[in-house]
């Protein structure tokens, strides 16, 4: 009989211990177009911009670092903006005194002669190359806290 308590006593220890574990890690994503998503994994302050390595794929390569704040696209392009955060060793700690600007040309193929992604830019160099490429059409419409 004490081996069957002991045994029930570390059982529900273990689930316990399991079901604390599975709660410490928390992610969230919002699908920008196709492949491409905006997620962050364990802290809000680390939400970026990726693409799937395949279609419903858990590998993602990051194209613009933490933290997004604003999303805009149409079928050729994508926009963002984001402001850098202190990384790692720091805790995430986002600047919001910067604001820098990306544009991610998607039907382009990742090649060594060029990138897909541009950026990061000052909202001038923003403004120019929107012009250059003719996307004047996009709005920021998929849209976070600026500071998480």
């Amino acid at each position: 009989m004490k081996g069957r308590i002991t045994s029930v006593i570390l059982l529900w220890t273990t689930c316990l211990i399991l079901t604390g574990c599975f709660g410490l890690f928390d992610s969230s994503s919002d699908t920008i177009i196709g492949r491409y998503k905006v997620l962050w994994i364990d802290l809000q302050e680390q939400q970026f911009i990726c693409e799937e390595l395949e279609e419903y794929s858990t590998s993602c390569l990051t194209l613009v670092p933490e933290y997004v704040f604003a999303v805009g696209h149409n079928d050729n392009f994508i926009i963002a903006k984001q402001h850098p955060t202190s990384g790692f060793e720091d805790g995430f700690k986002v600047d919001t005194s910067l604001t820098n600007y990306y544009i991610i040309d998607i039907k382009r193929k990742i090649k060594t002669d060029g990138e897909k992604v541009i950026g990061p830019l000052t909202k001038e160099q923003f403004d120019r190359k929107v012009k250059e490429f003719k996307i004047e059409e996009i709005k920021f419409e998929m849209t976070y806290p600026e500071v998480p």
